[in-house]
């Protein structure tokens, strides 16, 4: 008991945090029937917690410096992994796909319109192009902010910005059970006058990105927009060199995924007022768990 103690005491923020929500997801997956892709994925989670503290015993007894890099990146694989894991829970865990409470939110706002019918007036295929491949670049974004801060001596500051975007993702991650939602490219493929199209990469980076995902109900809120706009804040706090490069690819992002069609205009607005409040609250619960002070100790970057 006293050496899980010190395990679990020795676990990194990042560790932590997808500790939490592996057990998390097996939890929900004990709420529904034991079909065999759900056991498959109970098992999967368990794999992921046994890797966590394993990782986090080989590197307090071996004291390896490759073991403490490796340490700060495997999360990220793991990150991965779980957003996979979403294709089949969530429609065994809340089989209610709410599109159409969605398209409604959307036609309330834009008097009877749909955004993504409305976007066909500014469609064309060069513009197509460049925003399948800045959609397509969404993880790219956080990972330099984290890779830059990594090449600092400063490592508080990359475990701080890392832990607050796992947050975020896991949060929206969360939020895909208790709001279902397919996308516009699902549902409203019917009232578009026509496909997009682009003029060299299009068609296969599109493709690639549909056939990975298959048809996940990871919508709303929007990842995309609540990860852009996070990624952003935490550039202009901790890397001013990259946040005016932040701001044009989130905006980038972030208009893609209406432009693309593959979310409603409420899904951005839910994901950037998760984003606005992850940043609000992630880089202090992180400093906490850190044991870096915060609350309202402070030294959480350069403006905290």
């Amino acid at each position: 008991m006293n050496s899980m103690i010190v395990l679990i005491r020795n676990l990194s923020v990042e560790e932590r945090i997808t500790l939490v929500m592996a057990i998390l997801l097996n939890l929900l997956i004990t709420l529904v029937d034991q079909v065999a892709p759900a056991r498959l994925i109970f098992a999967l989670n368990f794999f992921i917690i046994a890797v966590i503290f394993t990782m986090c015993r080989l590197s307090l007894r071996l004291k390896n410096p490759f073991l403490d890099v490796l340490r700060d990146w495997y999360v990220l694989p793991i990150l991965i992994v779980i957003y996979l894991e979403n294709r089949i829970l969530i429609p065994l865990i809340n089989p209610h796909d709410l599109d159409h409470l969605m398209i409604a939110i959307d036609r309330l706002i834009f008097f009877g319109h749909d955004p993504t019918v409305l976007m066909e007036s500014i469609t064309f295929p060069l513009l197509s192009e460049i925003l399948q491949l800045a959609y397509a670049s969404f993880y790219f974004l956080p990972f330099s902010l984290c890779v830059l801060l990594y090449l600092r001596e400063d490592r508080d500051e990359f475990h701080v910005a890392t832990s607050t975007i796992l947050m975020g993702f896991y949060l929206s991650y969360l939020g895909y059970y208790l709001t279902p939602v397919v996308g516009p490219r699902f549902t409203l493929d019917h009232l578009q006058s026509f496909p997009l199209t682009g003029v060299l990469t299009f068609e296969y980076v599109r493709t690639m990105l549909a056939e990975a995902e298959g048809m996940m109900r990871d919508c709303c809120p929007s990842g995309h927009t609540m990860i852009s706009l996070l990624t952003a804040l935490l550039a202009r706090r901790y890397s001013r060199q990259l946040f005016s490069c932040a701001i044009v690819w989130a905006c980038l992002i972030i208009f893609s995924t209406v432009y693309l069609r593959y979310h409603y205009v409420i899904d951005l607005i839910v994901g950037a007022l998760l984003g606005v409040l992850v940043f609000r609250y992630g880089p202090a619960l992180s400093l906490i768990l850190l044991g870096k002070k915060d609350s309202h100790g402070n030294r959480a970057g350069k403006d905290a």
